[in-house]
């Protein structure tokens, strides 16, 4: 999620939480002050009518009533009893259907009080409240209307502001993005009178311009080591091979020397998966071409069947579509010939090696007597105990490949075999 909207989605929530609660405690106060307003009245009426009767009480009735006026008022006897229940004032409101089907709101007092001969008596008066109830309504309706009207515009002027405060930040993200180690980065062209992002911009582009340098001199040592190595190597293999053609030389003698031989051949294999390795990281491989992964899939197994002719190995290739991947045609040999040659090394005599393929991707699986520690077994100079001449970086070249496209790359065992799956199509979540 980008930094404004999510500054926006929270800055949002709790301007719509501010707005409506203000909403609220406006609309609810405002119906609180006409209901006061209205029971002031009938307040008023009901001291009024009451007083009128104590001073000039009507003889011997049982219900006193006048319905002309805004004001509907009653006045009738009650037994001592249901006065001491209901002693006292009370408002309510009451809604009552009128002969045309409409309903009619209204707004009652009932009061007890009691004459000169202690007989209680029950006042109650009604007044009309469809003014109060229509003027309720319009009022919900502007408050809506304003919450939403606030609502937008401050969304609308802060996600302005914040946006135009925040361009430098992301023209920064862009330079970053066009950052390449390998070309010339060009200048960082980014000026804002905020100073925290003139620090930031300051920062990056001086660590940028380390980062550059840095790769440049790595590269010219790995490429200098990588020729010094060479030289010193070959020419102790190619003395050990003199060593061998010479007659006086005893067994055990030429056991010594087989061993030593051995042993520069795997400094030779390791000092070339190390450089492989180190120019993969570096970038060294740019290109990009369509790369016809089923002719490497026969191509790689022809050469490895000849080498580990003596295992027996029943190699298959299962697949009926064509797979096909822009990427690097040497990384992608490497890739393919790396999984295929630890495939044959760990698979046992006789086993079987098979490669399965679809439209996306692609596993190679070999039989094995039990699974591999899947948590360490892509770590570089990891090697299986039973396999001491391996370099323990060819699952490692084959991850830092499959890094660089984005392909993810697993491993499983399943039903005796060992399965490593290479997805040749980028991660959602990559």
């Amino acid at each position: 999620m980008k930094l404004i909207r999510l500054i926006m989605n929270r800055m949002t929530l709790v301007l719509a939480l501010i707005l409506f609660l203000w909403s609220l405690a406006f609309y609810v106060n405002m119906s609180n002050r006409l209901y006061h307003i209205v029971d002031a009245g009938l307040q008023a009426f009901a001291n009024n009518k009451i007083s009128e009767y104590l001073i000039s009480p009507e003889p011997s009735f049982s219900l006193l009533q006048d319905t002309t006026g805004v004001y509907t008022y009653t006045i009738v006897a009650v037994p001592d009893a249901y006065a001491l229940a209901n002693y006292g004032t009370s408002f309510r409101n009451q809604s009552e259907k009128s002969a045309n089907g409409e309903r009619a709101h209204q707004r009652n007092i009932r009061t007890i009080f009691q004459d000169r001969n202690e007989q209680y008596y029950q006042f109650s008066a009604w007044v009309s409240t469809a003014d109060q109830e229509q003027f309720r309504h319009e009022a919900l309706y502007w408050v809506v209307f304003l919450y939403l009207f606030l609502l937008s515009s401050i969304i609308a002027i802060n996600y302005h502001i914040v946006e135009k405060n925040m361009r430098p930040l992301y023209h920064l993200l862009q330079w970053i993005d066009r950052f390449d180690v390998q070309k010339k980065p060009e200048p960082l062209d980014n000026p804002t009178r905020i100073t925290e992002f003139q620090k930031l911009n300051q920062a990056v582009s001086l660590q940028f311009q380390r980062s550059a340098q840095l790769y440049v001199q790595q590269k010219e040592f790995v490429d200098n080591a990588a020729h010094e190595m060479q030289t010193p190597v070959a020419v102790c293999l190619n003395q050990a091979e003199q060593f061998l053609q010479r007659p006086d030389l005893t067994e055990g003698q030429m056991q010594e020397i087989l061993k030593l031989q051995s042993t520069l051949r795997r400094l030779s294999r390791l000092q070339k998966d190390m450089l492989q390795l180190s120019r993969i990281e570096n970038g060294a491989y740019t290109g990009l071409e369509e790369v016809n992964f089923v002719e490497l899939f026969n191509e790689t197994t022809h050469d490895l069947n000849e080498i580990f002719a003596y295992k027996d190995i029943r190699c298959r290739l299962e697949g009926e579509s064509e797979l096909k991947a822009s990427a690097h045609p040497a990384l992608c040999q490497l890739l393919v010939a790396n999984l295929c040659r630890n495939a044959y090394v760990h698979t046992p005599q006789a086993g079987t090696l098979r490669i399965v393929w679809g439209n996306k991707d692609f596993s190679v699986c070999n039989t094995g007597p039990k699974a591999l520690d899947s948590s360490h077994i892509f770590q570089r100079f990891y090697k299986d105990s039973s396999n001491p001449s391996s370099t323990g970086l060819g699952l490692s070249l084959c991850q830092a490949i499959c890094q660089q496209y984005h392909w993810p790359i697993t491993y499983s065992y399943k039903n005796g075999e060992h399965i490593f799956h290479v997805a040749l199509c980028p991660h959602p979540n990559s």
